[in-house]
């Protein structure tokens, strides 16, 4: 990640080594984070805060980032000149909860990889996280087992979950027909019937495939034809129901 002068932001740059390397995740994982890690340094820009101690702030980043669009949440005050008129409460938000909550677990862990790497206070990790202990809960929600600490996330927004809207046969039909190769009548097919996501689909390789119905003897408690790829992250891999 560059900043404004076109330099590296080294403590960005190791979060998102960290996660593509050391942890694995997927390069679309990454560079989804990597764009909300930038939308949080942009605001700590505009709103002239210093990243490393604005946790207790997060809540006017969620504010922000409801009402303002992207155009605007790129706009540089100093290079075109002039102030920006941003809409507020009462208008319809340019983010919905899903998103904003995907924006602060990309923050989150970002600030928590940077205080493991000493370059932000440890005093930023109790703002991100509130702590219970079971012990505080009622008795009919902990029993009778031991007291056992949890931690939740401080700042969250609610997001409504909302159905899914797949193509239908008639629909994957027609786009299996358009397709000009057997590379994409394959994808369309993988997508469309194994359940597959596009990332997914582009790291699979020839080992990942096996023409198999039960697949137990190659991957022991996994069913079917694939075998997610290294460095996909997912539920497991199945075609839509049908009732």
């Amino acid at each position: 990640m560059l900043d404004a002068d076109y330099d590296v932001v080294e403590e960005v740059d190791s979060h998102l080594r960290h996660l593509r390397l050391a942890r694995d995740q997927a390069e679309l994982t990454t560079k989804t984070y990597a764009h909300a890690i930038a939308h949080y340094l942009r605001w700590c820009e505009r709103t002239g805060r210093d990243w490393r101690t604005c946790a207790d702030d997060l809540g006017l980043f969620i504010l922000w980032l409801r009402h303002t669009p992207r155009e605007l949440a790129a706009y540089d005050a100093e290079r075109g000149g002039g102030g920006l008129l941003v809409p507020g409460a009462g208008v319809e938000p340019v983010r919905g909860g899903s998103r904003i909550n995907l924006v602060l677990t990309a923050v989150r862990g970002f600030l928590l990889h940077a205080a493991r790497t000493h370059s932000v206070p440890p005093s930023v990790i109790p703002a991100l996280y509130e702590g219970a202990a079971s012990a505080d809960l009622a008795p009919e929600v902990c029993g009778d087992g031991p007291v056992r600490s949890q931690l939740r996330a401080t700042h969250r927004v609610r997001s409504e979950a909302r159905a899914v809207d797949r193509a239908t046969d008639e629909e994957v039909l027609g786009l299996f027909r358009a397709c000009l190769s057997c590379r994409d009548r394959l994808i369309i097919l993988l997508m469309a019937r194994a359940g597959l996501r596009r990332g997914q689909v582009a790291g699979l390789r020839r080992e990942d495939v096996h023409f198999a119905v039960d697949s137990g003897p190659w991957d022991a408690g996994s069913r079917g034809l694939f075998r997610m790829p290294c460095g996909v992250r997912t539920s497991t891999a199945r075609g839509p129901s049908r009732d």
